[in-house]
């Protein structure tokens, strides 16, 4: 990862263990706002392998790529993506909306990519800070997935929610 006065760029891989296991890696990028610019994501599991790239230009619509699709208005109002299986994406929203430094509750909508299937949606998510620490922040967090208490370091990335997803040192 990588942050400077013009914004963030980070990559990552995930692997889901299980009945369905998959792989995913993404690189995504935010603009000084901490807005969403820019995702690319390939997932493969034991039946698929896909890949999906989408692009927002500042006050545009998100857009595939490829150019293959036309605007996704649906979208319009999503400034932040989530990938459904990786917790560090909701670090975009926890860093844009401030709530690792303060107090407050957020409801947005994030544009959702479903892993392993790429499907891009709308999706509401809310957040509300429960303890903000020198250390980092508690966040209540309501999605798609249910209900989770998000652990953030000081600067706003998730460290740990409880019972799926811890970060590795």
């Amino acid at each position: 990862m990588v942050i400077t006065e013009r914004g963030l760029r980070a990559s990552g891989y995930l692997v889901v263990v299980g009945r369905a296991s998959l792989g995913a890696s993404y690189s995504l990028l935010c603009d000084s706002t901490g807005r969403t610019r820019r995702l690319t994501v390939r997932s493969d599991s034991l039946t698929t392998e896909r890949g999906l790239s989408l692009t927002r230009t500042p006050g545009g619509p998100w857009l595939d790529g490829a150019g293959k699709s036309p605007p996704m208005p649906d979208l319009d109002v999503a400034f932040d993506i989530d990938v459904n299986a990786s917790a560090f994406t909701n670090s975009l929203a926890i860093r844009r909306l401030g709530l690792h430094q303060r107090y407050g509750e957020e409801s947005i909508t994030v544009a959702e990519i479903a892993v392993p299937d790429l499907a891009v949606e709308p999706i509401q998510h809310r957040y509300k800070t429960i303890e903000v620490t020198a250390d980092g922040a508690r966040i209540d967090h309501h999605g798609p997935s249910g209900h989770h208490e998000i652990t953030v370091d000081r600067h706003g990335f998730v460290v740990n929610v409880p019972h799926l997803s811890y970060r590795l040192s």
